[in-house]
């Protein structure tokens, strides 16, 4: 995005570039596969795309579990509110951190220690998928009048 930003406003444009991307988005677009969601993958750090994949996979699996295309429906709409109210929770949070910080109330210190490491994300993570796919298994379909 840098490079295309720059070159716009340099009036020197990378046109290689912006060549291959139309042409990949032309194969990609008659392979019918989802050209934003592999354009994102491009320039995005594998440590933001690897969690869209975890995400991807918990829709997967709910999916095949689902006995139903009623109960399914209603999994992946469940799904996609919590995912949502967990984005905007984060971002939440993390404008309250960014304030905090500003204003001198915290301070950050040294992180060491496990905490320190992978390992911690890890567990972190294996944590919020567990605690995410259990409501959203045990979510059932909205019953109807009709019924």
């Amino acid at each position: 995005m840098a490079t295309l930003t720059s070159g716009i406003m340099s009036g020197d444009l990378p046109w290689v570039m912006i060549f291959i991307g139309i042409f990949m988005a032309v194969v990609l677009y008659f392979l019918n596969l989802p050209i934003m969601t592999v354009a994102i993958g491009f320039y995005l750090p594998i440590s933001t795309t690897s969690i869209i994949l975890i995400g991807a996979l918990v829709r997967v699996l709910v999916e095949k579990m689902s006995k139903s295309d009623a109960e399914k429906e209603a999994k992946v709409s469940n799904g996609v509110s919590l995912s949502s109210g967990l984005v905007a929770g984060g971002s939440i949070i993390g404008l309250i951190g960014i304030i905090l910080q500003v204003t001198g109330v915290i301070t950050l210190g040294e992180v060491t220690g496990f905490a320190a490491g992978n390992g911690m994300a890890l567990i972190l993570l294996a944590a919020l998928v567990i605690l995410t796919a259990i409501p959203i298994m045990n979510s059932k379909p909205a019953k109807s009048d009709e019924e």
